[in-house]
């Protein structure tokens, strides 16, 4: 059996003998975990002390404690639901069971809840959308400062792997997460547009990175500027 989870049923037991369900998430469940990884573990109590988030270390490895009640874990669902996110979701989806005689249910719930997806995005979040990438690629074509120009192609690579995920009606990711959603939605576009980023950072040449940012600017209905507004 993997060492993570042996350690992670063992804080478990240990520590919440009571669980309704707890799994293993991340890295270390999925079997790609660096030195650097923590364990992150699950839980659902009945009740008190529950909800809560911890850090501890145990045998000197970091542990990240996500502790929830079934009212927590669903109030959660419906917040990152709003995000476009589903984290919490899909750990329990996705996570090692350990302990707890509800941890199947409750991890079957979890993948309903994620095959739903996520809320469409109203016209009026695409037009902002569509306004506020126009701008920075904008911005991006007209920068003289390499760092500048750096920093805006950063922003330029989230804000139109954001916008495809929407337009495919894929759920939404932070950091590496981003990167990982939008290879599930779209390989070929995720490919595309991380090699143009570092084609961007590392030589200066934005074309591509602009062009291929058109293209879900397109989908979306095109650049935007003039005639937008807020009320």
């Amino acid at each position: 059996m993997n060492d993570s989870i042996e350690t992670a049923r063992s804080i478990v037991a240990d520590r919440f003998p009571d669980a309704l369900a707890s799994v293993l998430a991340g890295s270390s469940a999925n079997g790609t975990a660096t030195s650097t990884s923590d364990l992150d573990i699950v839980v659902v109590l009945a009740g008190p002390p529950a909800p809560y988030r911890e850090t501890i270390r145990v045998e000197g490895v970091p542990v990240e404690l996500f502790v929830h009640t079934s009212d927590s874990q669903l109030y959660w669902y419906v917040r990152e639901r709003s995000e476009g996110r589903c984290t919490l979701a899909h750990m329990l989806a996705t996570g090692v069971a350990l302990l707890g005689q509800e941890t199947n249910a409750i991890q079957a719930a979890a993948r309903r809840w994620i095959a739903e997806g996520p809320e469409p995005w109203t016209p009026e979040q695409l037009e902002q959308r569509r306004y506020a990438l126009t701008d920075s690629l904008d911005d991006l074509v007209g920068a003289s400062d390499p760092d500048e120009r750096d920093a805006v192609a950063g922003q330029v690579l989230l804000m139109v792997a954001e916008l495809a995920l929407s337009l495919r009606g894929s759920w939404q990711g932070r950091g590496k997460w981003v990167v990982r959603q939008l290879r599930s939605a779209d390989a070929e576009l995720a490919k595309d547009l991380m090699l143009a980023h570092r084609e961007a950072v590392a030589t200066g040449q934005v074309t591509q990175l602009v062009r291929r940012s058109e293209a879900v600017l397109d989908e979306a209905g095109g650049r935007l500027t003039e005639g937008f507004s807020i009320r």
